[in-house]
């Protein structure tokens, strides 16, 4: 498969919606940045996980019609075709085959989770990050229960992003999803041990942590339980 960038963008200007501020963060030091030298790969992927248990939802949130009628997860991968992101990796857990053939259409790969029951979303990042190809410069993190980002907030954070730099989105003053990862610290999220958290290497590597800010709700809202369900189908 051909890796195509996300279309060029323009920087994001300063001040106001779409500006880049430092993050103000007091966090651990526990993980340093690392050189980027020899990593500076091509193009962006995707890593979209949707391997959880739902176990908040009972049944499969990810399965359940958005506003007209597809899937929850359809809405998720069509911003990424849309802002022409490739690869893209789904990693599956609960009701793999399911999900899969809802996804059928797309061009993406699917990763299955055999430890989906038990590895929290850590065990399904580093699936979906080992199935990516060599010679990408950085890849989006997608929770598959957020349905309402857009293209354009994908375009955005690919514009903003340069080696060794990651990048996340921040909604009135609270940070959200996608995080786009760059390729030099792809190897601390596979080393990290299980318990460990996959924001402790943002956290680690705060001072190369690139904030952008967006004026769209939908970076930090995700369809957990059947109350933020209805009030996402209500808006």
């Amino acid at each position: 498969m051909k890796h195509r960038p996300p279309t060029p963008q323009p920087p994001p200007p300063q001040g106001g919606r779409g500006s880049v501020v430092k993050p103000a963060l007091a966090q651990s030091d526990e993980l340093l940045p690392v050189a980027t030298e020899g990593l500076r790969g091509v193009g962006f992927g995707a890593v979209i996980l949707a391997a959880g248990l739902s176990s908040r939802m009972v049944e499969n949130k990810l399965l359940l019609p958005w506003t007209d009628g597809e899937p929850i997860v359809r809405h998720v991968l069509k911003a990424y075709v849309e802002a022409r992101v490739d690869p893209i990796i789904v990693v599956t857990g609960r009701d793999a085959e399911l999900v899969a053939a809802r996804l059928r259409d797309f061009p993406l790969s699917c990763a299955h989770n055999p430890d989906y029951a038990t590895g929290e979303m850590l065990s399904s990042l580093k699936a979906g990050l080992r199935a990516l190809p060599e010679g990408l410069g950085a890849v989006f993190i997608q929770p598959g229960d957020m349905p309402c980002i857009t293209s354009a907030v994908i375009r955005g954070l690919a514009a903003a992003h340069e080696p060794g730099w990651n990048i996340a989105p921040v909604f009135e003053g609270q940070r959200g999803h996608p995080v786009l990862l760059d390729r030099a610290y792809w190897r601390a999220m596979l080393d990290l041990s299980e318990g460990a958290r996959p924001r402790d290497v943002l956290e680690g590597a705060r001072d190369r942590l690139r904030l952008v800010d967006v004026d769209e709700r939908g970076v930090v809202l995700d369809v957990d339980t059947r109350a933020a369900y209805e009030r996402g189908l209500g808006r």
